[in-house]
């Protein structure tokens, strides 16, 4: 087949617990990837956890994408980016993906559905492992809350998101970008009340999939 006719969908996520991951670096490298073999590609992203099923939506409006052929490759920078569900779950959702025509392929890991010692021997390691990372950190995180209330050092809750939009997207209209607006909104504020570039990125991004619903 033709590399020109490929047409790729290219996937990245971060996480809400990792307020200093952007998704651009994982689009920098799936964007050069898909470059050098010619394809076609568009690219989707999102800030959500990857071990709740229910909180990747725009993942779920790529999967009924590949449902519909509109895709023959989706490509995601590692497997954990990718999901953090039960291994069984994420082997399960794989094996459909390529049920329906389309290949998978996690760059990190060097993991390509159509070589099969990747798929069947080193796909299984990293499905394991993305469940576990997920697992330890948010055991990692309670831990953490525990010994600050036991301290009486823990604040709790976030930044008001409510003004906080608002305030954004008022910014946006005068054409400013999400870095610019988080300097702006950060100036004055005292650490703890400060809101974070990739917490804006989450903001912006969950309003205009609600939007789009």
């Amino acid at each position: 087949m033709d590399n020109q006719t490929i047409k790729a969908v290219i996937y990245a996520r971060c996480s809400t617990d990792e307020n200093k991951q952007d998704v651009e670096v994982q689009l920098k490298e799936l964007r050069r990837y898909s470059e050098a073999y010619g394809w076609q590609y568009e690219e989707v992203s999102e800030y959500g956890s990857g071990y709740k099923a229910d909180n990747q939506p725009r993942l779920d409006e790529v999967l009924e994408s590949i449902r519909l052929k509109r895709f023959k490759v989706l490509l995601v920078y590692s497997m954990d980016r990718f999901s953090r569900q039960s291994p069984g779950k994420i082997n399960a959702l794989l094996d459909t993906i390529v049920e329906r025509g389309c290949r998978f392929i996690a760059l990190q890991q060097g993991i390509d559905s159509e070589n099969e010692l990747t798929w069947h021997v080193v796909k299984p390691l990293f499905t394991y492992f993305a469940n576990k990372f997920s697992k330890d950190l948010g055991e990692k995180v309670k831990k953490g809350i525990a010994q600050k209330k036991a301290k009486g050092s823990y604040k709790g809750g976030r930044p008001s998101k409510k003004t906080d939009l608002a305030t954004i997207e008022a910014l946006r209209a005068k054409g400013l970008s999400l870095r610019l607006i988080a300097k702006e909104i950060n100036t004055g504020k005292p650490e703890r009340k400060r809101i974070s570039y990739s917490s804006i990125q989450r903001l912006v991004a969950k309003t205009q999939v609600k939007n789009y619903a």
